[in-house]
């Protein structure tokens, strides 16, 4: 009898673990409709090796930019791999955005898109202005809505860019994203390289 009890335990046990990892997240509607009147411009501007770098997006106030840390090439270390900005709502840097490039002509690697799948990410498109613009990774890890975007280069998908590709990662609170979800969805939507 006790032997029954522990495997129904695991059982219920190991079925609120999937439950709870798989939770969904609503993302964003095709055709959305961003307005960014109210919203700041920041470029970041980068020359990595023979790669140029830059980007642009838009951001509401109230949002701090910081720039991650990116070195050049010396004689002793090759320049970093990838360079970029993190963004966060004042005062509260635990619920942050970070845009990112990321120097290569390798593909995306394969495993990580099936990893977000055992995660129990949905996949679906980020469409701005009727434009295919990535692909939008999303779900619930830990508590946290974490949100990955593989931008495109022009009309191809990231995997299969050449040079340098650009991505975003957004990990906030549950509470944080329902309450901020527009102004996320925005910056996200925003993201652009500079040709």
């Amino acid at each position: 009898m006790k032997r029954k009890l522990y495997f129904i335990s695991l059982s219920l046990l190991i079925f609120f673990l999937f439950v709870a990892c798989s939770e969904k997240i609503g993302t964003i509607p095709e055709n959305y409709s961003y307005n960014y009147d109210n919203y700041l411009e920041y470029d970041y501007m980068k020359k990595a090796g023979d790669t140029e770098g830059s980007f642009s997006f838009k951001y509401p106030k109230g949002w701090v930019v910081e720039k991650l840390p990116a070195w050049e090439a010396t004689s002793e270390k090759e320049a970093s791999p990838d360079w970029g900005v993190e963004l966060y709502k004042e005062g509260d840097k635990e619920n942050k955005i970070t845009i990112v490039g990321i120097v290569g002509g390798v593909p995306v690697d394969k495993s990580r898109e099936n990893e977000w799948g055992k995660q129990g990410f949905q996949k679906s498109q980020l469409v701005v202005g009727n434009v295919k613009r990535g692909e939008v990774y999303s779900g619930i890890v830990e508590n946290k809505v974490k949100t990955v975007v593989l931008y495109y280069d022009k009309d191809n998908p990231p995997r299969f860019e050449s040079g340098w590709r650009l991505e975003a990662h957004a990990q906030v609170d549950k509470q944080f994203y329902n309450k901020n979800k527009n102004e996320i969805w925005h910056i996200l939507a925003s993201v652009k390289k500079i040709e």
